[in-house]
Order: structure tokens, then sequence, then C-alpha cells
């Protein structure tokens, strides 16, 4: 379906330069994107990549990956029933959906491509995705938000009487198409039309692509006595620290201060960081806060502490999985910059812009806000986008108007599945992707309407 979609952006971006004499701009479009794709996209997520691929290198050693998908198995028994109970890509997909729902952002990608690799090792027929592939692809595109950080910043950016207003119909919306997402993976993995079908031999992914297939994990050594203490109290401190914060903020802040003074040697007012300075009245804000600053040095310690307690010696072995994170950036470089390139075009030929009014009648009828259409229709496309258009949206009716509180929530509790279907399907060589796609689009469009709605009731 993908290349299909990719066919027709290209195609008709093309056409209608050529009509509206706009094919200069299209040009400087395509080499825009094709170099921006790569210096502002991939580059910078290199470094997360590669720094991540070191860490689960860490928590495949130490045996924590098992015990995470012993955890999870009776859970995700259901959703991914050709995933053998106890198997590692269980714990590297809860990584990645956890990482998701505490808005890590690109903190969250690199763990979806451990899941992707270890998923490859269980494919029988390569270069074509499985159905638990298809169904990761569609819980990344409409996983669970519970701290939609990105947004709260540009909405409190933007002056918001309440920034933090879309958390609770962000969650319910990617409550709703989470599940939606699953069910439309369950139904459309059984259609005739997506069924699996091996690639012919000329297509097969070549050598280089391949996964590897050694997932021989350490077991570590076994947490118990002042070990498992240890890290129970590493885990005690970060709670209490998060109750302390929400609770009590002027007494923390007191002691944070004379720390921070201690540390610098500075005891300059304004040499203060803002998070020491500044506190929201809200302690239920407080404590979201606080979990979205922490979630990842707290979970880098956790990780590292827990290898460095199994007996590993933590830096070698965070280099040699860290240097799997350039060749995966590697691979995935030309799939980005096709589809980017394509985005910008359909943007700039103003293609985007024709698919926009054509729909606004048909959206009138229903009673859809056509004022928040530019951004369902960009946010599968392009994250960066829908960011701009979130501002523009912001700018023009106010940060505390409904429009801007659905286009916000819309923004929260979706994906850019175009974007992610390239990046981690290109990662591993898959060339079919069967219904990903079209559950990851089902999954987009039941979190643009569930913003309506629960915008509509919970902020209007």
């Amino acid at each position: 379906m993908l290349n299909w979609i990719w066919l027709f952006m290209v195609t008709s971006s093309v056409i209608a330069a050529a009509l509206s004499g706009t094919l200069a701009e299209v040009t400087a479009a395509v080499l825009e994107k094709s170099k921006s794709s790569v210096m502002d996209v991939m580059l910078p997520m290199a470094g997360m990549i590669t720094l991540w691929m070191g860490l689960m290198r860490l928590v495949e050693r130490s045996g924590l990956i098992l015990v995470i998908a012993r955890a999870i198995s009776p859970v995700m028994g259901f959703i991914f029933p050709d995933i053998p109970k106890g198997h590692p890509a269980l714990g590297s997909i809860a990584l990645n959906l956890g990482a998701g729902m505490l808005g890590a952002g690109n903190a969250a990608t690199p763990m979806g491509l451990r899941a992707m690799k270890q998923l490859a090792s269980l494919n029988p027929n390569p270069g074509v995705a499985t159905n638990a592939m298809c169904m990761l692809l569609a819980l990344c595109t409409s996983g669970i938000t519970l701290i939609p950080a990105s947004t709260i910043a540009l909405l409190s950016a933007a002056k918001a009487k309440s920034p933090t207003a879309v958390i609770v119909p962000s969650i319910f919306t990617t409550l709703v198409a989470t599940a939606s997402a699953i069910a439309a993976c369950l139904l459309l993995q059984k259609l005739r039309v997506f069924r699996i079908e091996p690639l012919p031999a000329a297509e097969l992914p070549k050598e280089e692509e391949s996964p590897e297939d050694d997932y021989t994990l350490a077991t570590g050594r076994s947490m118990r006595g002042w070990r498992a203490g240890l890290m129970t109290l590493y885990a005690l401190l970060l709670v209490a620290a998060g109750v302390w914060y929400a609770a009590a903020p002027d007494s923390l802040a007191e002691m944070q201060r004379a720390v921070f003074a201690f540390l610098t040697n500075d005891k300059t007012p304004e040499k203060i960081p803002a998070a020491l300075a500044v506190y929201d009245p809200s302690g239920w804000v407080r404590l979201l806060n606080y979990v979205s600053w922490a979630a990842i040095p707290a979970v880098m310690g956790f990780f590292v502490l827990y290898a460095a307690l199994a007996g590993l010696r933590v830096f070698e072995e965070l280099v040699e999985g860290a240097k799997e994170g350039m060749g995966v950036t590697l691979r995935v470089i030309p799939y980005v910059v096709a589809m980017l390139a394509a985005i910008g075009m359909f943007s700039a030929s103003g293609a985007l812009g024709l698919l926009e009014r054509l729909l606004r009648p048909v959206l009138n009828f229903v009673g859809f806000p056509v004022e928040v259409l530019p951004i369902a229709i960009v946010r599968p496309l392009s994250g960066g986008a829908a960011n701009g258009v979130l501002g523009g949206i912001v700018a023009q009716y106010g940060p505390d108007s409904i429009y801007s509180q659905i286009a916000a929530t819309i923004n929260a509790s979706s994906e850019t599945t175009f974007y992610v279907a390239a990046v981690y399907f290109g990662s591993i060589g898959i060339k079919r992707m069967r219904h990903a796609i079209a559950a990851g689009l089902i999954a987009d469009a039941v979190s643009i309407l569930c913003a309506v709605f629960f915008c509509t009731w919970l902020l209007g």
C-alpha cells in the first residue's frame, strides 16, 4: 500500500506543479527535503539510535529483557500470538510502547527498531511483514499517550491558560485508537488481499539487510539478596522524589537549590535551573512534569545499574551494542529520504491544499470542524509539519480555543504513520508491508474523530 501512496503523491505533485506553474517550487522542495531528511532528521537521530542500541544490548545481555518478556507474556499473548512466550521481542515491544507512553519521543524509536529486528529473526518469509510486525507498527501509531510533552510545551510557549488540559482527552483518544488498531490488525490480516506470499528470489533482501539470528542472551546473576535490595532502593528513591515533588515542592526546591549551589559553587539566583525555580501550582501537573523530566535518565540509570549488578562490563557492552546503531541509521536513510521528498513535493505543488479543499464540503456536512483539517491531513505524513500546522492554528484561533485544543490532541494522540513505517520496515529490509499501513491509517482516523469528540465533551 505504501508503494501506491508514494506513487500517488509523486505523480499528483508533478501534474499539479505543471498545471499551476510551481515546478520550480517542487524542485526546491525535493532538494531541500532530501537534504533535511539526512542532515536534520537522521543525523541527529543517529546519536540517539546509537546510544539506545547500546543500552538495549545491556538489557539483553543482563537478562533483564527476559524478565520483562516473562512478566508481560500473559498480556501480550492475545495481541502477539505468533511470538513465543518469553521471547525477548516481547520485552523490546514493552520498552518501545512504554517510552511512547511517557512522551520519550525519539528515544522510543531505537527500542522499536530492536523489536523489529527480533521479530525478523522469527520471520520465515524475509522481506514480507509478519502479523506481529504489522501489529507493532499499528500500536506505535496509536500507542497510549500519558504525557504528550512536546505538545504541552508548544501550548505553554503560546501562553495557554492550561497547557496540560489536553492530557485527559489525549489519554482517552489513544485508548480508543489503540483498541481500534488491534481490532483492525486482527481483521485485516485475515483478508485474502493481505495474505502472506513469499517474495520471489530476485526480490529477497540482500544479505546485509537481513537481520542477525543470534539472540542467545545471558541470563545474568539472579537479582536476589543485596542486589535486589539495591535495585529496589533505586526505584523507591525515584518514586519518593516524585511524591515529594508533587506534595511539597517548596521544601524540595530549598534542598535542590542548596545542592545545586554546592555542586556548581555558584549561589547567583539567576544561575539556578528554571526547573528548580518555577513550580506549577497543581500537584498533579508537577507529578506529570517530574515523570516527563525523569523518565529517560531514570531508565538509563536502571538499565546500567542492573547490568552492572548482573556482572557485565557495562561500558564495553554498551559500545558493542552502539556499533549497531550506525548501521541501522545507514539502512534507514534511503527510506526516509524517499518518503520526506515525496511529502515535500506533495505540499509544495499545491496538491495537499487541493486535497484539503476537496474534503472541506464533506466534513462541513458531517459536522467535523474544518479548522483542524490541515493537521488531520498532515499528521500521518510529517511530525515536523504537524507541529508547524499546530502552531499556525494556535496563532490564528488562540491557545485556549476549542480548535487549538482539538488540534493539540490530534497532534498528541497520533503518529506519523508513513514515516514510522519507512523507518521500522526499512531497518530490516521489509518490502511487502501487507496491512500495516491500512491499520495505521485506521488508527489515525479514529484518533482524529475521538480527539474532536473528547475535546468537545471535556473542554468545549
